[in-house]
């Protein structure tokens, strides 16, 4: 007899272990309780997380080694090691030979993601500068699974005060206007318009974007880019039913809280969107990413190596990654299922 509700099998990086991560990671794992949800799976060098454990005072954690997902057992921290070569760790420090050790660790997952051998994947920091090679020749994690996944990959923030998306992401705000085209607005919108209707189960999502350019460009005065661009293409897509609206300028756009009146915020550009969601929600948020066939979270905050391996970070953006994942797990599995049953009545 198929099993009713199995439980969810949860994949975790080991991002840069020189930083907060494997420590937040494994402090919030300390927790029996928070492991009755699911069944964790950590892919990262054994050693390095008996250190950390160790060094942290966290003694007896029910560590399981495997070679695979399927051996994962419940109310064990599983761990995937596969790893030939890794750094040890020195918290605190920028090592190129850790940035290795991540890139293996979000390589194997991510495979397993696809493959589906995993069902949500939480990744840890990782420094870019660190992890940046010949092999990941990528500006984050987004973009690297967006080579790999199925899907159109958008970085979505999201907390309880709001969620923002970005129309372009990491790159110099020099190409920001650049990239901008009626073709991408267009197809982050109904890509984001999908996630809303099924991961969060908003009907009718009302989605606001912000200017490209100072007050919308003040009609020409400042620059053509929004009357050109933005604001054409959202009388476009309004014709399709879709409510989205804008372009709203960004220096009163949150002072004003003219954002609770919306679903989703879209922002031309990463610090646009990101300054205001991390001064509201920091600590809180989660990094989202989007619009691929499998889910994957993130905290919203960096390695932090500053405090690494002192125990004064917290664990609050993780477990909310942690929890945001499994509830988009469970809202999309519905939302399919529903749909699915829905087209069949219609044949």
């Amino acid at each position: 007899m198929k099993e009713q509700n199995p439980i969810i099998k949860v994949g975790f990086t080991s991002g840069d272990m020189n930083g907060v991560g494997a420590e937040i990671l494994l402090a919030s794992l300390a927790d029996k309780k928070l492991m009755d949800l699911f069944i964790p799976i950590i892919y990262a060098p054994e050693k390095n997380l008996n250190y950390t454990s160790n060094h942290l005072g966290l003694s007896d954690l029910p560590f399981h080694k495997i070679s695979k997902p399927s051996e994962a057992k419940a109310n064990k921290i599983n761990i995937i090691d596969n790893f030939n070569r890794f750094a040890d760790i020195s918290f605190g420090k920028l090592d190129k030979e850790m940035g290795e050790t991540a890139f293996h660790s979000i390589k194997h997952s991510v495979e397993d993601l696809k493959n589906q051998k995993i069902d949500v994947l939480i990744t840890s920091p990782i420094n870019k500068q660190a992890i940046h090679s010949d092999k990941f020749n990528f500006m984050g994690h987004t973009d690297y699974l967006d080579s790999q996944i199925e899907g159109t990959a958008i970085m979505m923030m999201v907390s309880d005060e709001l969620k923002i998306a970005l129309l372009t992401e990491h790159i110099p705000i020099s190409s920001v206007t650049e990239k901008i085209t009626k073709e991408l607005i267009q197809d982050k919108i109904l890509n984001i318009h999908q996630t809303l209707i099924r991961d969060f189960q908003i009907e009718k999502p009302k989605i606001a974007i912000l200017s490209i350019d100072p007050h919308s460009g003040d009609g020409g005065v400042i620059s053509n880019n929004d009357k050109n661009i933005t604001i054409p293409t959202i009388k476009e897509i309004q014709k399709s039913g879709i409510l989205v609206y804008g372009p709203f300028s960004s220096d009163s756009f949150f002072g004003s809280l003219e954002y609770k009146k919306y679903d989703i915020t879209i922002a031309s550009y990463h610090d646009q969107g990101l300054i205001p969601f991390k001064t509201l929600s920091f600590g809180m948020g989660v990094n989202y990413t989007s619009g691929l066939d499998r889910i994957r979270t993130s905290p919203d905050h960096g390695t932090a190596y500053d405090i690494a391996g002192k125990g004064l970070a917290s664990k609050d953006s993780f477990l909310s990654s942690v929890f945001q994942a499994l509830d988009i797990f469970k809202m999309r599995k519905t939302y399919d299922e529903y749909s699915k049953d829905k087209l069949q009545i219609q044949k």
